[in-house]
């Protein structure tokens, strides 16, 4: 038993030497990644104008942009930036009484016509005219048993107006009168609880249009541009060069700057997501053309999918520029190619504000498939394997334009060029 004791203990003591060797070697790299990192992050919070360009103005950008774009749109289909008012005839006091009470609580403005003015409004073809131009006519009948709402069937704005105001005010109203105890509701209550079980589902489904897309939009925005400082300007300057003659690798450094920019990016892309939701629950108006709409609301394992795939995506942009940055060495040409990716994306946020669920190829498309993988769990459609695709066309690209340019640039031997 002597001899076999020894040879254990002589075992497990030269395991442990290579173990604490592994770790010296292991730490004496990470110690270059992480000066790099450490370094480029403390020199964007050193400049407050720089840090601000990273987690501020894209941000303000984005909302800016989300708030806008509604209005744009009500200008091309109704020729006005704000919202007409809903032309109401005929209406009982139960709902001019119902209005009073929930006054604030909606956009809606209102026109009111008796039955008389609305037949002499009618007979003159203004009232087809204002439908087709984008107006909304309610009209209730005497008995107070049917409301008709009348809207341009051809144009989908006018027809998503329609129905929001039927959910946001008629439906309420019906539900007023509806009630037992005959007495008014308190609609104008904010009760938290009850707004996400209303709006929670609606919201979500509405902002799966526009924000993932725009999410990834900013994710490729702000890695163009800290790339395009971090390595282009620093070549073009000539400190990179200087910065290669450092005891730390080339493939450290460069490793360091990728993931000090992934970092950063994903802070960013963070807080622009708080942003987001804070937007929505401010806005109890709940407009019909907003493309932040009231109640978004996930789930704590929707928003852990969202985490992890910002980061990988941040990653797979960062390696994208990097290799765009290597193949080409004039600024100019540099900063042209690094926007084309722009143009792609800005034609894939077109394409999902039109488009329904995703296929299961999309989540193999790299960066689409973070932009389907988002959109899905906006709309709750959200599995696990989906994830898993997303990382598979986020990780092995982004590993192999990594490995791509190290090659071309001459940071790791390559047998390939031996043999010729």
């Amino acid at each position: 038993m002597a001899p076999r004791s020894s040879f254990v203990l002589a075992y497990y003591a030269k395991a442990r030497v290579l173990l604490s060797s592994a770790l010296i070697i292991y730490n004496n790299k990470m110690h270059g990644i992480r000066t790099i990192i450490k370094w480029e992050i403390s020199r964007v919070f050193s400049n407050w104008q720089r840090a601000a360009a990273v987690f501020i103005i894209p941000a303000a950008v984005m909302m800016a942009a989300l708030n806008i774009f509604p209005y744009l749109i009500n200008y091309m289909s109704t020729g006005s930036v704000t919202q007409k008012p809903i032309i109401v005839a005929n209406a009982p006091d139960s709902f001019l009484d119902y209005l009073d009470e929930t006054k604030g609580s909606t956009i809606y403005t209102y026109v009111f016509m008796s039955e008389d003015e609305f037949i002499t409004y009618w007979k003159s073809g203004d009232a087809v005219k204002g439908i087709e131009n984008g107006d909304i006519t309610v009209l209730f009948y005497k008995d107070d048993s049917t409301i008709y709402i009348g809207c341009n069937g051809n144009s989908a704005l006018s027809m998503e107006r329609a129905d929001s105001f039927r959910s946001v005010v008629l439906d309420p109203y019906c539900d007023d009168l509806a009630d037992d105890s005959g007495s008014m509701l308190e609609i104008n209550t904010f009760n938290p609880i009850t707004k996400i079980l209303d709006y929670r589902t609606d919201a979500n489904y509405q902002a799966s249009r526009v924000i993932p897309a725009m999410l990834v939009l900013l994710i490729y925005y702000c890695v163009y541009s800290m790339m395009s400082d971090m390595f282009a300007s620093e070549r073009d300057r000539g400190f990179y060069d200087k910065l290669l003659m450092t005891p730390v690798s080339p493939k450290h450094i460069v490793l360091g700057k990728i993931i000090s920019c992934t970092i950063l990016v994903s802070g960013a892309t963070y807080m622009t997501f708080l942003f987001l939701f804070i937007s929505s629950w401010l806005n109890r108006s709940n407009s019909s053309t907003s493309l932040i709409p009231f109640g978004l609301m996930l789930l704590p394992g929707q928003l852990l999918a969202v985490a992890i795939v910002i980061p990988v995506t941040a990653f797979l942009c960062a390696t994208i520029c990097l290799n765009i940055i290597f193949s080409i060495r004039r600024m100019k040409d540099v900063i042209m190619n690094l926007q084309m990716p722009l143009i792609y994306l800005m034609a894939d946020l077109f394409f999902q504000m039109f488009s329904g669920d995703s296929g299961i190829l999309e989540f193999l498309i790299p960066i689409h498939g973070s932009i389907a993988l988002i959109k899905a769990v906006f709309r709750s459609n959200f599995v696990s394997w989906q994830l898993v695709f997303v990382l598979i066309a986020s990780i092995l690209p982004s590993m192999l334009l990594l490995h791509r340019t190290y090659v071309k640039e001459g940071y790791i031997f390559d047998k390939r060029k031996k043999r010729s």
